[in-house]
């Protein structure tokens, strides 16, 4: 670990025992990442939308107790030639939206080690592939057949962004409390965190204890509403399995 790193990981730790000092702090924004917002605004950071780790070189993720087991990674949409490969699984093999019948959505989590049955009757799995170097998404008919062998990331790809994002994690534990329709956080524990290597990543891939989440939905409300979207497909890992893809360093 080079000594500019070591620094900047005593500057964040020295930040959060300042947070952590305040107690319960009201959470700043309601729905999905409020968690890692309120925690990044205490900090002085703007939201980070780039394929940036969060501070100076350190990529922070938040947890709250008792909640989903997994942690998100990085997202990563399809690689290849077809702009809009994502739209074209959806519409293909997703279901009908309940509220927008002519719309197609799709939400499921699939990876290498079991198949992910979906309502249209087909089955999807991942596979690595290391001769070609490519992640592949599989799917099959109700008879076992395969029959889409197109949609793929490359290891390229995922290299450029497991290693631009996540060569350094803090993994920050909090608690909720909520108070009418006020919410609290309360930042209790940090833990820093080194990626062992891109090999690691493609063989806990391949062993099925990195899973890839698709969303691809409908907007609920606004301009946009009835239209399509896409938000996203992450990889995400169980938090037991961290040590597995990490060497804890602090």
């Amino acid at each position: 670990m080079n000594n500019n790193i070591e620094d900047k990981i005593i500057l964040l730790k020295r930040e959060f025992e300042i947070i952590k000092e305040k107690g319960w702090i009201k959470s700043s924004s309601n729905g999905r990442g409020n968690i890692g917002m309120t925690f990044e605004r205490e900090l002085g950071l703007t939201p980070n939308q780039f394929e940036i780790p969060d501070f100076d070189g350190i990529e922070i993720k938040t947890k709250q107790d008792e909640t989903t087991p997994f942690l998100t990674l990085f997202s990563a949409t399809f690689d290849g030639t077809y702009l809009f490969e994502m739209r074209r699984v959806a519409e293909m093999y997703g279901e009908y939206d309940r509220s927008f019948k002519n719309k197609k959505i799709l939400y499921c989590s699939v990876n290498s080690l079991n198949f992910t049955r979906l309502t249209s009757g087909v089955k999807m799995r991942i596979n690595v592939c290391f001769e070609e170097k490519k992640v592949y998404l599989l799917i099959y008919d109700n008879f076992g057949n395969l029959i889409d062998r197109q949609s793929y990331w490359s290891f390229e790809l995922l290299k450029g962004k497991l290693e631009r994002k996540l060569s350094y994690l803090a993994l920050v534990s909090a608690k909720r409390s909520v108070e009418g329709e006020r919410e609290f956080f309360y930042y209790y524990d940090i833990k820093f965190m080194r990626l062992k290597s891109f090999s690691e990543f493609l063989r806990l891939l391949d062993l099925g204890k990195i899973s890839i989440y698709f969303k691809y939905g409908v907007y609920r409300s606004g301009t946009k509403v009835g239209k399509s979207c896409d938000h996203g497909t992450s990889f995400d890992i169980r938090r037991d399995d961290l040590k597995r893809l990490f060497d804890y360093i602090y």
